[in-house]
């Protein structure tokens, strides 16, 4: 049973670390509704984009709950949702992009050992 749940468990980790259609990115936007040109098409390339996007997108993302509904919907990553869904959301805004992509890290190196 234990080789099951393994398999498993390498399945969903190779699920949430697989690129998606560019359709299917997570498309950043400006509060303005304005395109940054940044898509993120991986959890790899969306936390790479978290360093560099303007702090004001993330904000706008972050508050709506736009990157949890990304990470549930279309990449497939449940527990990453969640994580994110706990954090304060008047964490200070200098911090958040800091923090997301610590959360964001640390969740792909769970996923690369678990596959």
């Amino acid at each position: 049973m234990v080789n099951a749940q393994n398999s498993c468990n390498a399945e969903a980790a190779q699920k949430s670390l697989r690129p998606v259609p560019y359709a299917q990115g997570f498309h950043f936007f400006m509060p303005d509704g304005h395109y940054t040109g940044e898509t993120a098409l991986s959890l790899c390339s969306f936390l790479r984009d978290m360093g560099s996007i303007d702090i004001q997108s993330i904000k706008f993302h972050f508050d709506r709950g736009d990157f949890q509904k990304w990470l549930r919907t279309t990449v497939g990553d449940e527990e990453l949702a969640r994580i994110i869904d706990k954090l304060d959301k008047k964490i200070p805004e200098e911090s958040i992009q800091e923090k997301l992509a610590d959360i964001v890290q640390k969740r792909i190196s769970e996923l690369k050992l678990s596959r």
